[in-house]
């Protein structure tokens, strides 16, 4: 999630445009206080409803963990990989190289 202060919004507001067609969201501040959010448009938003939709988007993020997420949705920790993998959201998020060097280095006397 990225964050802007009011003022920068004003003077750069091309900022608002460019995040929100990454389909990212914003947070705005004013004076380092968050004032608002602006999310780009998903279909998810209007399925899940706008909290559940940041919980989901904050959690892809690495912003949230998978049990606060759980802890927004009211379910288990299970539940909500199961609901994470029905909305297509990668639970686990790892470097293939950097887990097949570790094995090698666990190999090694």
């Amino acid at each position: 999630m990225e964050t802007i202060g009011i003022k920068a919004l004003q003077t750069n507001p091309s900022l608002l445009g460019q995040t929100l067609d990454r389909g990212e969201y914003l947070l705005i501040t004013r004076r380092g206080k968050p004032i608002g959010i602006a999310a780009a448009f998903d279909d998810r938003l209007l399925d899940l409803g706008f909290r559940k939709w940041i919980a989901v988007r904050s959690f892809q993020s690495g912003d949230l963990s998978l049990g606060q997420v759980a802890r927004v949705f009211e379910k288990s920790r299970e539940e909500m990989m199961g609901l994470l993998g029905e909305l297509g959201v990668p639970i686990a998020d790892y470097d293939l190289a950097e887990e097949l060097e570790t094995l090698g280095r666990l190999g090694r006397p």
